[in-house]
């Protein structure tokens, strides 16, 4: 039986760029993974807090391997054979059902909100077949084993024993720790029989693929003489937003010719799965089937994934000798983006932890203050999500609700990069801020039915988002000098702390 400080299961990014730290500061470490990569996995838009994030990691444990990754400039210098996108920011468009899309007076259907100066600044999205294979490569490179296509089970006593099967052969390990990198699966929560998290404010489903020969959003834009000079960049350059009754449908344009896209349904709205449920949403919205008229599904192989309900939570993260990383401790939903850059964050403070406490009394507490961390973190993130969703029959209202995400978003950034502090991400851990949070959801939630608000709510609502978000207001926020039309609203470019 092999022994190591740490076993961590689940080879996606998160999994290896853990296992990779955990080496640098001297600790003896396994990765295993039931799979291979390359392989499909969405997950895939970065952000500029997950560059910093990325960055100072990259920096601080010397793997300048990845320094390239965050930025497109530097990724297409460094490793041009890696398949990424281009996002200059998040763009969304507002339809009606059975009309075509329609650019309204002073953008009032349209919203594009910068997030960095140049294309060459911009940051990314992660085409996860590519980029999850390079990041286990680097494992293979170094110190961790690495064991893949391995099946496992868990008994935990003082320490951890792993057993199972690797192409017909037996594994078995032992472990002082245990981190779970796996995701939905959550073999280490289900071991111990934690229990699950069931009380969300937000509620939706998805249905989701990789898809070739998607027309950019742009074309559909010019033909149908849409003017674009007030655009900011490349609407298409961007995680791209189609805002619909239902919910909404995410586009991610890779470099590779490849377009991922998804559609995220709010509430009880989903009654078919897969390519039934994908057509007749198409057929809902004709601009939309019009840009996918000549579109093919390419990936994953089995054809459309379609879910139940997307979230998903444990009510412990963290043990004496175990801990959860971000996406397998909880997900609410992909409107934000905000998977990479929490997972990151996640990851700085569990490995710091780990640094400053292993083999000491003080790991208990840190695993407890860990565990909090991150359902306070998901408690932020549904709650600023729920407040879009609940805003969706009012493209005015929704707009509102987003900029409560890029107050606390740029808030975050720039209490890393000016001010050198570590808050938790997206400033979860200003209890002032989630109070304005959730008063705005709770202002919100009538709005649900479209005849329960009209304009002069709207107005009254989005005056009252003003005053709840002016002290986490640093980028002018609500006062584009062109209406939802936003120049530039991230962090200055500096080196972070």
């Amino acid at each position: 039986m092999q022994q190591f400080d740490i076993v961590i299961l689940g080879a996606g990014f998160g999994g290896s760029l853990t296992a990779l730290l955990l080496d640098r500061i001297g600790l003896s470490v396994a990765l295993i993974d039931r799979g291979t990569h390359p392989r499909f996995a969405i997950g895939e838009s970065s952000t500029p807090a997950a560059g910093y994030l990325l960055r100072s990691l990259s920096e601080q444990y010397d793997l300048p391997q990845f320094q390239p990754f965050c930025k497109y400039g530097t990724w297409q210098q460094d490793y041009p054979d890696l398949a990424c996108g281009i996002k200059r920011g998040f763009s969304y468009f507002s339809h009606e059902p059975h009309q075509q899309f329609e650019a309204k007076p002073r953008h009032a259907s349209e919203l594009l909100v910068t997030a960095n100066l140049s294309d060459s600044l911009a940051e990314t999205h992660w085409y996860r077949a590519d980029v999850d294979a390079f990041f286990t490569e680097e494992v293979r490179k170094s110190n961790v084993v690495y064991l893949d296509q391995t099946e496992v089970m868990l008994q935990q006593s003082e320490d951890w024993e792993i057993t199972g099967t690797r192409k017909g052969e037996p594994v078995a390990l032992q472990a002082a720790f245990v981190i779970d990198a796996t995701g939905a699966a959550g073999i280490v929560p289900n071991a111990l029989g934690i229990e699950p998290q069931s009380k969300f404010l937000t509620n939706s489903s998805a249905v989701y693929g990789h898809f070739e020969n998607v027309v950019p959003w742009a074309e559909m834009l010019e033909q149908s003489h849409v003017d674009r000079s007030d655009y900011p960049f490349d609407c298409d350059h961007a995680a791209l937003h189609q805002v619909l009754r239902e919910g909404w449908m995410w586009q991610l344009r890779f470099n590779n010719g490849i377009t991922s896209a998804g559609f995220v349904l709010n509430g009880d709205q989903q009654t078919e799965v897969g390519e039934e449920a994908w057509g007749q949403l198409l057929e809902c919205y004709p601009s939309l089937a019009a840009q996918f008229a000549g579109a093919s599904l390419v990936a994953p192989e089995g054809g459309l994934v379609s879910t139940n309900r997307l979230q998903r939570g444990w009510k412990k993260c963290a043990g004496k000798n175990w801990a959860l990383l971000p996406h397998t401790a909880g997900f609410i939903d992909p409107l934000h983006s905000t998977g990479i850059a929490h997972t990151l964050c996640g990851i700085e403070r569990l490995v710091d932890s780990l640094k400053r406490c292993w083999g000491k009394t003080e790991m208990k507490q840190a695993m407890c203050d860990y565990s909090e961390s991150i359902q306070v973190e998901l408690a932020l993130i549904d709650s600023l999500v729920a407040g879009c969703y609940r805003s969706l029959p009012h493209f005015d209202l929704f707009t509102a609700s987003t900029l409560f995400y890029f107050a606390a978003a740029t808030s975050f950034e720039q209490l890393r990069c000016d001010e050198g502090r570590k808050p938790l991400f997206l400033c979860a851990d200003d209890s002032h801020f989630r109070q304005v949070v959730r008063a705005w959801l709770d202002l919100v939630s009538p709005c649900q039915d479209r005849n329960d608000c009209d304009a002069t709510d709207v107005d009254q609502a989005i005056e009252r988002a003003k005053t709840l978000l002016k002290p986490w207001n640093r980028v002018g926020l609500f006062e584009p000098a062109i209406p939802n039309m936003y120049y530039y609203t991230a962090a200055p470019e500096s080196e972070p702390r």
